[in-house]
């Protein structure tokens, strides 16, 4: 097998209508590194026109090897009827002609190193270990959370996600007794095959309708070993709402809900008992017995473990962030959704000393009358945060919202305002009307910010409190003569009425 830039890698990207994931794993691929790859795009019984939709603002005519993807790199696969997951993939890899072979789910990344530092882990591997069959690096697990805007469904990222102690153990070899009863762990993302030992295992086991990766790999690990790579180059991707999904949600898709058939494909995933004299003692029978026992053990141990790691982390949330869990307000309709501070940020994270009335995230400023050194922002979209620093604020402080532009056709407005406090604090809202040439505030009422969680806060203004002319503001007044105050905004969303 060539080494190398001239190792070629092949990408089966398994989708079915889902197209806000399949741009950003594409993107994903174009980043490597590493250049000798060739993407399958196997769109499983999905809807066509959705996909090619998608696809038709990031592919290029040519092979021009700058983004957008070059169109001779990829191979699109649309099966109708839909073959389920496990053929899919088997399908993407019979259409290609690569070296190694690699599963990326539609909803998963890479960092830009991935392929090539996989490639040359397995060249300086490889000569050592002549039964190597694949490699993998470390994966990072990530939160996110679908957010319905005025231009669809966007993906907002909320940081890092825990993972269990099986993807973290520091082993060289992925150990096959260790991975047959969940005490070491991969996912599909994280590794690299060669394509001749993933056809000399068979592919993916085409009976199962979920957990084919953990057979497919039960049955690899009987020939080849995997070598972990330690280093966090694969990221998987979970959404907060993968609970509630109990209908196999096209968005969602999670896997964890009630509708597959986990008793039985878990079971049939375990390598399975040799067939034949009951009487012989083989290294194939002593493997799945080992795996059973072992299975036992841990079955009755699992359960202390979770009753102690439950403990710890409650203790710890206790200890951090006193109090009740923030609340959450239902999401506005979005065909009603006049701004929303994630969706008009992009993305965006940007940090800089504020003064008093100079804009900053577009519309927001503050309102303080004098002079102070220390006034900081920070603003964070992926994360969902913006996040001021008053050293004082004195007799007054307002946050205030512009909302002149958001006006339509004598229509109101519902401001949705969310904001988060590790202290607790009272706080007014109120409508700022330009009067006389001064503004003044209407409507004032008071809220309370509880310590260690959210509020929030839904203020409703009919189109006669919203003269153009009068420049209304959200004004949010914040506690007087406090010193170090933090004010912490999770969301801010504006619906027309």
């Amino acid at each position: 097998m060539m080494t190398g830039a001239e190792t070629s890698v092949g990408v089966v990207i398994r989708t079915r209508d889902r197209p806000v994931f399949v741009p950003r794993a594409l993107a994903s691929v174009q980043a490597q590194t590493h250049r000798n790859w060739h993407i399958v795009l196997v769109n499983d019984g999905g809807d066509r026109a959705m996909l090619d939709s998608a696809l038709a603002p990031v592919l290029a005519p040519d092979d021009d090897d700058t983004a957008p993807l070059p169109a001779a790199r990829l191979t699109v696969l649309h099966l109708d009827p839909g073959v389920g997951r496990a053929a899919a993939f088997n399908r993407g890899v019979a259409a290609l002609d690569t070296d190694f072979v690699t599963c990326l789910d539609d909803d998963d990344t890479w960092a830009p190193g991935f392929m090539a530092a996989l490639t040359a882990f397995w060249a300086e591997t490889a000569p050592q270990v002549p039964d190597l069959g694949g490699v993998a690096a470390r994966v990072t697990a990530m939160r996110e959370t679908l957010v319905e805007t005025a231009r669809g469904v966007r993906i907002r990222g909320l940081g890092e996600d825990t993972l269990p102690r099986a993807f973290q153990r520091p082993e060289f070899f992925l150990s096959p007794l260790a991975y047959a009863c969940y005490r070491q762990d991969l996912y599909p993302v994280q590794w690299m095959m060669a394509r001749a030992a993933v056809a000399d295992a068979g592919g993916f086991p085409e009976a199962f309708d979920v957990m084919e990766d953990r057979a497919f790999l039960n049955r690899f690990l009987t020939r080849w070993r995997v070598a972990i790579l330690d280093q966090p180059l694969a990221f998987h991707h979970r959404r907060v709402e993968r609970h509630a999904d109990s209908a196999r949600s096209g968005l969602l898709n999670t896997l964890d809900n009630p509708s597959y058939d986990w008793r039985r494909f878990a079971d049939m995933a375990r390598p399975a008992r040799p067939c034949g004299d009951a009487g012989a003692l083989s290294a194939d029978a002593l493997r799945p017995m080992a795996v059973e026992l072992l299975t036992e053990l841990n079955n009755e141990t699992s359960a202390l473990w979770n009753k102690i790691d439950g403990e710890i982390a409650d203790l710890r949330a206790r200890l951090a962030r006193p109090g009740r869990a923030p609340e959450h307000a239902p999401s506005p309709d979005a065909r009603a959704v006049a701004y929303d501070l994630w969706a008009a940020m992009d993305g965006q994270q940007i940090a800089f000393p504020i003064a008093p009335a100079h804009p900053f995230a577009g519309r927001f400023s503050l309102s303080q009358g004098f002079a102070q050194d220390g006034r900081l922002l920070f603003l964070s979209a992926p994360e969902g945060r913006l996040e001021l620093q008053l050293p004082e604020t004195r007799d007054w402080a307002a946050v205030e919202v512009d909302l002149a532009d958001l006006l339509q056709g004598g229509a109101g407005l519902r401001c949705h305002l969310h904001l988060w406090s590790c202290d607790g604090y009272l706080f007014e809202t109120a409508l700022s009307r330009l009067s006389e040439g001064v503004h003044k505030l209407e409507d004032a009422q008071v809220h309370s910010c509880p310590p260690g969680a959210g509020v929030h806060v839904a203020r409703s203004f009919d189109a006669a409190q919203l003269d153009p002319r009068a420049e209304p503001k959200l004004s949010v007044i914040l506690p007087r003569q406090a010193r170090n105050f933090r004010f912490c905004c999770t969301g801010f969303v504006v619906e027309r009425l």
